[in-house]
């Protein structure tokens, strides 16, 4: 057998002694301020790297596309110590003569070139030319985005920006059938189209019929209203609801209205939007509960004949987003938050106001992205403001959060995680064999959502198993942990206690009340629309939460 041994000796550490520049005279103060480490630092040749790259980085942004940058290091082995010499060749500056773009068979020219923050006939821009690739991803309307510079024959300081592209299905057909213990058969159709004849303009066209809601919603956005990027949208719709058969306690909306949006940004990751708004409700067959009544005893002036209500909303909203995503289709890196505050302006029938905020955050695992960790969360808020009849205004019960099916809280049935009905005992209004009567509560299982909501949840997406490099393009599996907790701050089980309701009815007000579920998922952006599968089994829940373990969903994803 024959045995080999390696010695190694590391010898004493060295002592950065000065840094010097030459090449550049000019900008030695800039290149100066990249360095990261100071006089009396030990060596680190990883920093001195970081340096030569920090100074390309600043060439390339100032038109300067092909810089040579060396560092020669003159070593005092009595001293041990290393003087660094920094020599920098800029090369000659750049200019770009064209932009193109290649692949985009539907989307127009000037739809890609909107994007752009490099610009012809300026310096070449290294940062500017990366960043109109991002901006392409994000748009939503492209599967891959690919960037190259290339040298105009019989020049030496012209370049053209080559942008190859390849289109998504911006555009969808959103259909689904289902069936439901309660919702019988559901049957949706729409046409969404987020780059319209290839214009970038959003326009959608959706219906909705099944046992408890029928919805027609018309809308439209123009992103680039103006040339310095100010969007223009609008919508109207018209909406029929029958609560009972969506898992919510018994009451039925007929409503419409319209609002018009008009957006800015305000940097290339910020955008704040601004809405104006009306919407007509007409509610009737409200069941009585003791969480409505302290809402319509405060609504009297818009009570109907028949024992209903009828009002008329004017509202007005801010929202604030920011999308740092690396692209729009299918994510794998970056963030995305929004908040968002809408408020219905005084006079209106029902003062009362809603905020919430959402995030979610793409954190790769591994250096190509085939495993990343998603964490998505949301916070909504809303109540009442002023006062009507001497008595303060409270969020009305068809605006109350909810928490349950795919969009929220997967392992539950949509709408019946939260505050549920308390009806007065041998009311009328309680429906047969629904009451608990465990420690004497009068409680239902009968949803009526509440006024703040929180959700968390962990996702992480994985290598889709037997799926070829190309296929997994089109093709998301995850595994995941939903959790959710809806609440009533305007709930007081006290007042309830002195009413004579028994001292075991459930705490309505406590946000500890938590559901959560785990399972996997598996998306698919199909070439009719987005499918959408899930299983999942739930780890904790609330008396009268309704589990479901499979979910399908054609035209949707996260």
């Amino acid at each position: 057998m024959f045995t080999s041994h390696l010695n190694v000796n590391e010898g004493k550490p060295y002592k950065i002694a000065d840094v010097n520049f030459r090449g550049d005279p000019q900008n030695e103060d800039t290149y100066r301020s990249l360095v990261s480490f100071t006089r009396g630092d030990t060596y680190n040749g990883d920093k001195v790297t970081a340096l030569e790259e920090a100074i390309k980085r600043h060439l390339g942004e100032t038109g300067f596309a092909y810089p040579k940058v060396n560092t020669m290091p003159t070593f005092n082995d009595e001293e041990q110590q290393v003087s660094l010499t920094v020599n920098v060749e800029p090369g000659k500056r750049i200019y770009v003569r064209n932009i193109r773009f290649s692949g985009n068979t539907t989307s127009k020219d000037e739809v890609l070139r909107r994007e752009m923050r490099q610009l012809e006939g300026t310096w070449l821009n290294s940062k500017a030319v990366t960043r109109g690739k991002e901006r392409l991803s994000r748009t939503g309307f492209f599967q891959n985005v690919e960037v190259d510079t290339q040298r105009v024959p019989g020049t030496d300081d012209q370049v053209d920006v080559n942008y190859k592209v390849k289109e998504a299905n911006s555009g969808s057909i959103n259909f689904g059938i289902g069936y439901g213990t309660e919702s019988g058969a559901s049957l949706q159709l729409g046409l969404q189209q987020d780059n319209f004849a290839g214009t970038g303009n959003r326009f959608g066209i959706n219906a909705m019929v099944n046992d408890y809601r029928k919805n027609l919603t018309l809308e439209y956005r123009d992103p680039y209203f103006t040339l310095d990027g100010v969007s223009l949208g609008g919508k109207v719709f018209y909406n029929e609801f029958e609560a009972r058969d969506a898992n919510i306690v018994e009451y039925t909306n007929k409503s419409y209205g319209t609002n018009l949006t008009w957006g800015f940004w305000t940097d290339e990751l910020n955008s704040i939007d601004f809405s104006l708004g009306y919407t007509h409700n007409k509610i009737e067959n409200i069941g009585r509960y003791y969480q409505i009544d302290k809402f319509l005893e405060r609504h009297d002036d818009h009570r109907t004949n028949n024992d209903g209500l009828e009002v008329d909303d004017f509202d007005m909203s801010v929202s604030w987003t920011r999308n740092n995503l690396n692209r729009g289709y299918f994510p794998t890196a970056g963030n995305y938050q929004r908040a968002s505050y809408r408020m219905t302006v005084p006079g209106s029938d029902v003062q009362y106001f809603k905020m919430q905020y959402d995030i979610r955050q793409y954190m790769p695992l591994t250096q190509e992205h085939e495993f990343t960790l998603l964490t998505r969360g949301r916070l909504a808020y809303g109540n009442g403001y002023g006062q009507t009849n001497g008595q303060d205004h409270m969020l009305p019960f068809y605006e109350n959060y909810y928490a349950g099916g795919f969009s929220s809280l997967r392992g539950f049935r949509s709408n019946s995680v939260g505050p549920k009905a308390i009806y007065e005992a041998g009311g009328s209004e309680q429906p047969d064999g629904d009451i608990e009567q465990s420690e004497g509560s009068y409680g239902s299982s009968d949803a009526v959502g509440g006024n703040a909501m929180a959700l968390a949840s962990v996702e992480l997406i994985v290598p889709t198993p037997f799926a070829s490099d190309e296929a997994r393009e089109q093709i998301r599996t995850s595994v995941f942990i939903d959790a959710a907790s809806v609440w009533d701050t305007e709930f007081d089980r006290q007042e309830l206690v002195d009413m004579g309701y028994p001292a075991g009815t459930k705490d309505y007000s406590d946000p500890s009340n938590i559901s959560a579920a785990y399972g996997v998922a598996l998306q698919w952006m199909s070439p009719m629309a987005p499918l959408v599968f899930s299983i999942a089994k739930p780890i904790t829940s609330q008396p009268g939460d309704d589990e479901e373990f499979f979910t399908f969903t054609i035209g949707r994803t996260f």
